[in-house]
């Protein structure tokens, strides 16, 4: 489902004077989809598998982008907003790429403390852990209990590891004939705060020294190179816009949103950005008309069908989305956000061949997304509303483990235990998830008794 969001306790509670060091994510598969293709052709230059690579999407106005082991790329949205053009992002992304393949990363966990290692594996497993609550309010957030300094001592690089990630990347954008105009463009923004008090500079700029050395390196470069500015495929400017106008849309008042794309404005993103200001204005006619509209101009578009089953959904009539969900999942079955889109709508609407189709939607979202905590949630509900209380009582388990609620993966997994079949592979399952979450109950009672 558009702009999806989650909550997910890596460190315990977070009370009121931790709030502004709160970290929050969220999910939308537009966006991700577009970063992955941005990020394609970089990979590819360097080697790297782009199946292994993963987008997360943090919820922040500043601009940053980083990276941690197991290729995860964390990008603010912040940053996304701000960038006019998407060179920019995708310099930002040859950057950070070639931080992975100078095994930068690597070389931070290797010194740092066991502990600083967690934060770091905390934030590599974010994405498994991030469908926790399958909650459909926009921006809902994740709170990681995470000291904001902490994070940025974890991220920072060393001059001499930017400059070589600043080569990497050059190397990677000229392999696929993209200019380098958009990197040098985002360290001319990064470098007018330089003069700026430290706690009123963007992240990127403290966790990724900038130098006049490295500034002249990457204009020197674009000066020397045949490859001209605005070389990028042309549909990519044209996504790129989407995403922006959908982010404008979901974090900017209404209001604003409609202030920045007017009516004069007829572009697809425009109009995709003021559907999502009425949809959050509550007016419901007036953003399915617009919608409705842009399907008709840009025909099979799963994430214009997804928005509409999002607003019609979300107002309340459960039976009227679940047609573009259908054919948002048709032209992406392999969209885990969609399959839950969908299974959600007709979990609501509830008619016994749909729960059984949200079933099956549901187990195509986690063949395609296997740590998907909510999928197992819904799976739970889907099945349980069919009077499959067995199965019902393993889909809960895998959802409480995965969550860390060990106490009910205990519970869940033993009454799945009694109720499968012995031998089967969701009983043998059931007993593993019984098995570990005592383990991990065990160890909570010796922390305690620390």
């Amino acid at each position: 489902m558009a702009f999806a969001a989650w909550t997910v306790a890596l460190f315990g509670a977070i009370g009121p004077a931790r709030a502004a060091n709160q970290i929050s994510l969220i999910r939308d598969a537009e966006i991700e989809n577009t970063i992955h293709e941005f990020a394609a052709p970089l990979l590819q230059a360097a080697d790297l598998d782009a199946s292994e690579f993963k987008v997360h999407l943090v919820k922040n106005q500043t601009l940053n982008a980083f990276v941690t082991h197991g290729m995860n790329l964390f990008i603010h949205t912040g940053l996304l907003m701000k960038a006019e053009d998407p060179s920019e992002v995708i310099g930002v992304m040859a950057h950070e790429i070639g931080h992975i393949t100078g095994g930068h990363v690597i070389q931070r966990e290797q010194q740092l403390e066991a502990t600083q290692k967690n934060l770091w594996l905390a934030y590599a497993m974010g994405a498994a852990a991030a469908l926790a609550t399958g909650r459909g309010d926009a921006f809902a957030g994740v709170a990681l209990g995470v000291q904001s300094g902490m994070v940025e001592n974890l991220m920072a690089f060393s001059r001499s590891e930017e400059s070589q990630a600043d080569q990497a990347g050059l190397e990677y954008l000229d392999a696929n004939d993209i200019s380098a105009a958009g990197l040098l463009k985002f360290m001319r923004i990064l470098e007018g705060q330089e003069l700026l008090v430290t706690a009123r500079q963007d992240p990127y700029l403290r966790t990724h020294p900038l130098t006049r050395d490295r500034i002249a390196f990457i204009e020197n470069h674009v000066k020397a190179s045949k490859i001209p500015p605005g070389s990028l495929p042309k549909n990519w400017d044209v996504e790129y816009q989407r995403v922006r106008a959908k982010l404008f849309g979901f974090m900017e008042s209404p209001a604003r949103t409609l202030q920045r794309y007017p009516e004069t404005d007829t572009s697809i993103p425009a109009r995709y950005g003021r559907a999502i200001a009425l949809y959050r204005q509550a007016d419901t006619d007036k953003a399915v008309a617009m919608i409705d509209a842009l399907i008709r101009d840009v025909p099979n578009d799963p994430y214009f069908l997804e928005l509409k089953g999002q607003v019609l959904y979300e107002s309340g009539d459960a039976e009227m989305a679940i047609p573009p969900y259908r054919e948002s999942v048709k032209l992406m079955p392999h969209a885990a956000q969609l399959q839950l889109g969908l299974a959600r709508a007709l979990i609501a609407h509830g008619e016994p061949a749909e729960l059984k189709e949200a079933e099956r939607a549901l187990e195509q979202a986690l063949r395609d997304e296997p740590d998907g905590a909510s999928y197992w949630k819904q799976l739970a509900i889907a099945r349980g509303r069919n009077g499959e209380e067995a199965t019902a009582s393993y889909a809960m388990a895998e959802y409480a483990l995965r969550t860390g609620r060990n106490s009910e993966a205990k519970f869940h997994a033993g009454k799945a235990v009694q109720t499968l079949p012995a031998g089967s592979p969701a009983r043998l399952r059931a007993e593993d998830i019984k098995a570990e979450a005592e383990r991990l109950l065990e160890q909570e009672k010796k922390d305690r008794n620390r």
